[in-house]
């Protein structure tokens, strides 16, 4: 039987062919260099990508980044007209002496009713509406922070109306700190975008730059269209 065996083995050895075929995939990027594409995509997310021929995965990491840069760049634009609108307001109607829109500053301003006295002071004041009473109270000079000759005075917690003028410029502060937190907020995920591209390029490179074959190994024998031989197919 062994015999048998050999002679056979023999015999189809002497009318076959070996075929080594090689998925060009896992070796389609063995020329090209992994720091180019990374550098590619920590500028640009989905540049890295498109370096490394992976087409599908360009335009959501351009299209993410276009979007956030718009949202960042807006936040950022949006929030300075806020505090120049909460600058403006103040000096309108508090009577702020000063052209700064130090941001400390003006969160102070709709803090304290006013620096140096409330005109037309209501009945019960409160201890902490006058700026520089409540930095007496605690041990501070009134200049400590800002220079004695910024002042400001939004009247009276009697009168609705300088009520209603601290209650608007509180909200126009408010609305730059939500702008202010956008803006952060696209920053970080335009770094995170580039991050996670960079991830995404190392990977490609590691699935498509292979330089030897894989361990994997199969054998396809496949015989002539006429009979006469026989063709063994190994994939690697």
């Amino acid at each position: 039987m062994r015999l048998i065996l050999l002679v056979l083995f023999a015999v189809t050895a002497s009318f076959s062919q070996i075929v080594i075929s090689v998925d060009e995939n896992v070796s389609r990027n063995h020329d090209k260099s992994l720091f180019l594409g990374l550098g590619a995509s920590a500028l640009l997310p989905g540049m890295g990508e498109l370096y490394l021929g992976e087409q599908k995965m360009v335009r959501p990491f351009v299209w993410v980044d276009a979007a956030l840069w718009i949202t960042a760049i807006g936040s950022y634009v949006i929030g300075n007209r806020y505090i120049t609108s909460a600058h403006d307001y103040a000096v309108r109607h508090a009577g702020l002496n000063t052209n700064s829109k130090d941001v400390s500053l003006l969160n102070t301003v709709g803090d304290y009713r006013s620096r140096g006295g409330v005109d037309g002071q209501n009945s019960s004041p409160d201890m902490n509406e006058d700026y520089n009473q409540a930095m007496i109270r605690s041990g501070k000079k009134i200049d400590d922070e800002f220079d004695s000759s910024i002042l400001w005075d939004w009247g009276s917690s009697d009168n609705p109306e300088t009520t209603e003028h601290i209650d608007e410029y509180k909200n126009r502060l408010s609305h730059y700190r939500i702008s202010r937190i956008v803006f952060q907020a696209s920053i970080g995920a335009l770094v995170l975008n580039r991050v996670i591209s960079v991830l995404d390029v190392m990977r490609v490179y590691r699935a498509t730059s292979s330089k030897s074959f894989s361990e994997r190994v199969r054998f396809l024998p496949e015989f002539t269209e006429d009979g006469s031989g026989l063709s063994v197919n190994v994939k690697f």
